[in-house]
């Protein structure tokens, strides 16, 4: 094994979890990322919760990981999550990788992707989440 390349930040709230990725990811940031998310999300198993993730400072992963991530969002949606969302500019290349790695909305299940919080904001409220980013963003590493 390799030592772990990438970074995140989860922290859960009421019932949502947030969410932020940095670096370029390797197959074991995969798999002890997704190892925290069970651990921190446990108790949110069979409730309806959802998922807000920042995407803008992540800069994509190798190959290796993909399976990882695409076992961990299967897990997430068996356990509840009802919706998903992904905020980062513009870019062909992440949305490409993670197209392939995270499901495409399905039964309850539904994933957006925004450019602006606000809007992401905006949605998950109209969906019944009251989402509140307080200070996550400012105690993120530089």
């Amino acid at each position: 094994m390799f030592a772990v390349h990438g970074d995140w930040r989860i922290l859960v709230q009421n019932n949502y979890v947030l969410q932020w990725f940095s670096g370029c990811w390797n197959e074991e940031a995969a798999i002890q990322y997704s190892q925290e998310f069970r651990d921190k999300t446990a108790h949110l198993n069979g409730t309806h919760w959802a998922i807000f993730s920042y995407f803008d400072e992540w800069e994509l992963g190798v190959p290796e990981m993909e399976s990882h991530l695409i076992e961990h969002c299967q897990q997430f949606k068996n356990n509840g999550c009802i919706k998903d969302c992904h905020i980062y500019s513009p870019s062909a290349w992440k949305s490409m990788q993670l197209e392939n790695i995270v499901p495409q909305s399905e039964g309850d299940y539904e994933r957006r992707v925004f450019v602006e919080e606000s809007e992401a904001i905006a949605w998950m409220k109209s969906c019944g989440f009251s989402i509140v980013t307080g200070d996550f963003l400012k105690n993120l590493p530089a």
